[in-house]
């Protein structure tokens, strides 16, 4: 068994110590940039909302409305996927099993990889009909496709930064996860002007904006483990994963993701109701659902409304590292 050695504090190097010193400080300097994460990322997604709804007018902002759920849907599911997938890798860190930690990477990025061809492929042939059986009005219904597609279409952008961020958090580093975000927010509403305003993309814009953004925030994740967390960064040898391991990812992300999709799916039966009042009543109801979510930050995690409490997930990463490395008390204290 190999040991993870103590990293070197830096300014690009802010991993906060679950494992020892004072616990509640710990835990408030984990947990608080998860909370601001909240809300600098419900805080683009109105204002995504407000582009389209003025730019493009109420019957666009259905058109988006419309699908809501199905990429509430979506987005829940991997990000229940992410967290899954870093129970496993804090448990690894917490014993300090740099070696199992590796092979947790690999073995993540394989899963999460074949996670989002299937889901990709299943929304690729089965949207379309998807939102026909949700009795989408016809008037909106191409533009609710044409969205929904692209997002479905980037389905392992979103999930590559799910992981990163999950495993930077799996060894206390909340930090670095928040900094890309506020880019990638940032770049998201300016590629939302371009696209819709300036370039007359329509519905799909604000999609593809989405994509494009977060596409760049996988990248400086990816940059940023390469450069200053070696730990991460799994060798050749690390490629023989193993089948328990890859039953524990799997059975962790599977059961992690249907949980923090489970409300989501309620939703696409509630969203069948709400279509069938008409595109107005479409669009006042995703306005609502936005404000909504934005009032919600600080209880609920970015991009769905039905994610787990901060406070509960930073408990569960203390303890996970804590019963890790045999530190009991602390992680019932």
């Amino acid at each position: 068994m190999t040991h993870a050695q103590p990293q070197k504090k830096s300014v690009f190097n802010m991993n906060v110590d679950l494992m020892h010193g004072p616990i509640l400080k710990s835990l408030l300097l984990f947990m608080l940039p998860i909370l601001v994460s909240n809300l600098f990322q419900q805080l683009y997604n109105t204002v995504d909302t407000m582009i389209v709804g003025n730019v493009l007018g109420d019957t666009a902002l259905a058109a988006i409305g419309s699908c809501g759920s199905i990429y509430e849907l979506l987005v829940g599911f991997g990000i229940g996927i992410g967290n899954g997938l870093a129970i496993v890798a804090a448990r690894s860190y917490g014993a300090q099993d740099e070696d199992l930690l590796k092979r947790t990477v690999v073995g993540s990025v394989v899963i999460g990889l074949i996670a989002s061809l299937v889901i990709t492929t299943a929304g690729f042939f089965g949207l379309h009909a998807l939102l026909q059986l949700l009795d989408t009005p016809a008037e909106i219904l191409e533009d609710a496709y044409s969205y929904i597609i692209v997002i479905d279409l980037g389905v392992v952008v979103m999930f590559m930064y799910n992981l990163c961020a999950g495993l930077l958090r799996a060894i206390g580093n909340s930090v670095m996860p928040l900094v890309f975000l506020l880019i990638s927010s940032v770049l998201n509403v300016g590629l939302d002007l371009w696209f819709i305003a300036g370039v007359g993309m329509g519905v799909r814009g604000a999609a593809v904006a989405t994509v494009i953004a977060q596409g760049i925030s996988v990248v400086l994740c990816v940059l940023y483990v390469l450069a200053r967390v070696r730990i991460l960064i799994p060798e050749k040898k690390h490629f023989a994963v193993g089948s328990h391991l890859y039953w524990e990812l799997f059975s962790q992300s599977i059961s992690m993701g249907l949980m923090s999709s489970i409300v989501s799916a309620g939703s696409v039966i509630l969203q069948y109701g709400i279509n069938g009042l008409g595109t107005l009543t479409i669009a006042g109801h995703t306005a609502a659902r936005k404000l909504f979510a934005a009032n919600a930050v600080y209880l609920y995690a970015p991009s769905s409304e039905n994610a787990m409490p901060e406070l509960p997930r930073t408990l569960r990463h203390c303890s996970l590292k804590n019963y890790s490395s045999a530190e009991y008390g602390r992680s019932k204290a």
